[in-house]
């Protein structure tokens, strides 16, 4: 009889470990996500010493957004909530002890860690878009075969289709329609414009044709791209409008 006590308790306390299992690995990507936002905030420290941010405070707003999160009765749905909430409280809370000139910064930040985490995107792709093509000499690359493209502009485009599999054929594109990128290159705002040979292809990405956009404006127009990665993190599926949109912070809620 003791034995088959024993034995009934290990089987329970088997299904429990199991259960649990189950329910932490639910529970997983909002723990990936407190770690994306966190380590987020540590390397705003490289952009000015000022921007320390203790764990402490951070586990603070970490727990107080399960708390504020809606609650629901699917697993999924409960974590989606975390998730936002999570993510947008800290937004604010961040935002408000940073310059002006720092903000987009931030939050440009924690969108592209977000997409990489969630393999959407390569680390590569991240560099490609800080870099372009400045690693690259003018006279070790294909000759330049348009007279209205400045050099540093053709070397962005040279590494773009060498480091981006998406965009691996634009030389042959642009040659082949070079009337049509020469006016979408000259344009005022080129980023309100359709993307020659491109546009249909990258609204069809759902997910990283906002970066792929971002990418190709930064590499050919980078004056329009602070206004670009404004546009990317209002049409990217897991920031939106919210995040981009002027924010004022009252004595109460400080």
């Amino acid at each position: 009889a003791k034995a088959a006590e024993v034995n009934t308790k290990l089987i329970a306390a088997d299904e429990t470990r199991s259960n649990i299992a189950e329910k932490r690995e639910q529970f997983r990507p909002a723990a990936t996500r407190g770690s994306v936002l966190y380590f987020s905030i540590v390397e705003m420290s490289l952009v000015n010493v000022m921007y320390q941010t203790s764990l402490t405070q951070f586990l603070e707003l970490f727990m107080g957004s399960m708390e504020k999160a809606e609650k629901a009765s699917l697993a999924s749905k409960r974590v989606s909530n975390i998730i936002d909430t999570m993510t947008y409280m800290t937004y604010r809370y961040i935002n408000r002890g940073l310059y002006e000139a720092d903000k987009l910064t931030f939050i440009l930040l924690i969108a592209l860690k977000i997409l990489v985490s969630a393999q959407q995107l390569k680390a590569s792709d991240v560099t490609l878009f800080l870099r372009g093509g400045a690693a690259l000499d003018i006279n070790s690359v294909r000759r330049k075969p348009f007279n209205w493209m400045p050099n540093d502009i053709w070397l962005n485009i040279v590494q773009l289709s060498q480091s981006n599999k998406f965009f691996s054929n634009i030389i042959g594109d642009m040659i082949a329609n070079e009337t049509m990128w020469k006016r979408w290159y000259e344009d005022n705002e080129p980023e309100q414009m359709s993307i020659p040979d491109y546009e249909q292809t990258i609204s069809d990405q759902s997910h990283i044709g906002p970066f792929l956009k971002l990418l190709l404006v930064r590499c050919m127009r980078v004056d329009r791209s602070i206004l670009m990665a404004k546009e990317f993190l209002r049409n990217t599926k897991e920031m939106g409008a919210a995040y981009v949109e002027p924010v004022t912070d009252t004595i109460e809620m400080v």
